[in-house]
């Protein structure tokens, strides 16, 4: 999936301008110039480009549960280790959850360390793992719904995933 490029409307102007001289041209029978102008314009055209390179993205779904059952009221966030892209998602009651990564699903493919903290995310954007220790506010821990320590940090964190390029629907974590 190729992400949008804001070098497309200069491109779109680019081009018409070269219809317009084009035009002119072929009215002035100007064919030398207008032989210069289309071999200019084909090598800036040629060149154009984002500069951007094209990752392969997939789409991130899965279930958390504790001791074999759905864990909820949480954040599942997914920290590249190759990449260093972030990507998090709430926990749902039944423990299930998708991922989002800026504003979309599409989470670009790689390797990830994964933690898991408690309450709700925030509308802003994920957080860099250094940050993320240092804004879990405190909570009550339940005996059913404990979360332990290494889970929380991605540095310690023993939950790993692949995401790879297509859809990934079943990336699933028990946490004991």
């Amino acid at each position: 999936m190729r992400q949008a490029d804001a070098s497309r409307p200069f491109a779109c102007r680019f081009s018409v301008a070269l219809i317009i001289l084009w035009l002119e041209m072929l009215m002035k029978r100007v064919w030398f110039q207008f032989a210069v102008a289309i071999c200019l314009g084909m090598g800036f055209l040629n060149g154009c480009g984002s500069g951007e390179r094209v990752v392969p993205t997939g789409t991130v779904s899965g279930t958390v549960t504790l001791n074999g059952k759905p864990f909820g009221g949480a954040v599942i966030t997914f920290f590249g280790e190759t990449n260093g892209d972030t990507a998090s998602s709430d926990l749902q009651s039944d423990g299930t959850y998708s991922l989002m990564h800026g504003t979309g699903f599409s989470v670009p493919a790689g390797d990830y360390r994964v933690s898991i903290t408690p309450g709700n995310s925030t509308s802003g954007p994920p957080l860099k793992p250094e940050d993320l220790m240092k804004t879990v506010k405190p909570y009550i821990r339940s005996k059913s719904q404990a979360i332990a320590d290494k889970y929380r940090d991605p540095k310690t964190s023993t939950l790993v995933a692949v995401v790879k390029e297509g859809t990934n629907p079943n990336i699933s974590f028990d946490l004991k």
